[in-house]
């Protein structure tokens, strides 16, 4: 896949790291941002993204919430688990016995999207579940969101055979569990 010079980012200039409870603003700027959109362009309701900053502050006690920034800009974030969020049910996924970590609440700003940022976080957030011993990165995407379902779907992720939503898709990426043991 070719990109336009002018899109390119220099990858040196991201950084993820845990969003520190000073930076909560910071993530609640980026999803309240991003929600509007979707609802104005989707016609959405209110749909799945902690929005306070109470609910992140308790969110970060369970989860990791990942702050992705360029140059210093807040233009990404995501957050972690290894246990199961509450839009999973039982039978959702196919196989419910493999060790997975679940991607939730993950948007890219507008203007850094097409531009690798989102894959470059998919990439971390295998990383994530590789480190945490996971087989597999589970996520969900409204059904009306088309670009993100096309999204997903190019990074990897494939539809569960599980039960189905009307509202959402359930999707998983397999991931390759580090050999953790020593070379020879």
């Amino acid at each position: 896949m070719t990109r336009k010079t002018d899109s390119l980012l220099n990858f040196a200039n991201i950084t993820l790291h845990r969003a520190r409870l000073t930076e909560l603003t910071n993530v609640q700027a980026l999803l309240e941002e991003c929600a509007t959109q979707f609802r104005l362009a989707h016609g959405l309701g209110m749909w799945g993204i902690a929005t306070t900053t109470r609910q992140l502050e308790r969110h970060t006690t369970s989860n990791q919430i990942m702050l992705v920034q360029y140059m210093g800009v807040s233009v990404a974030t995501f957050t972690l688990t290894r246990v199961a969020p509450h839009w999973v049910t039982p039978g959702v996924f196919e196989d419910d016995s493999l060790s997975a970590a679940y991607l939730s609440d993950f948007v890219v700003m507008p203007s850094f999207r097409q531009r690798g940022v989102g894959s470059w976080c998919i990439e971390k957030a295998c990383d994530y579940a590789r480190t945490h011993q996971a087989s597999v990165l589970r996520t969900a995407v409204y059904t009306q969101l088309q670009d993100s379902l096309t999204f997903a779907l190019t990074v990897g992720f494939i539809p569960s055979m599980g039960t189905t939503h009307p509202d959402r898709t359930y999707l998983e990426k397999p991931v390759i569990p580090l050999d953790v043991r020593p070379m020879e």
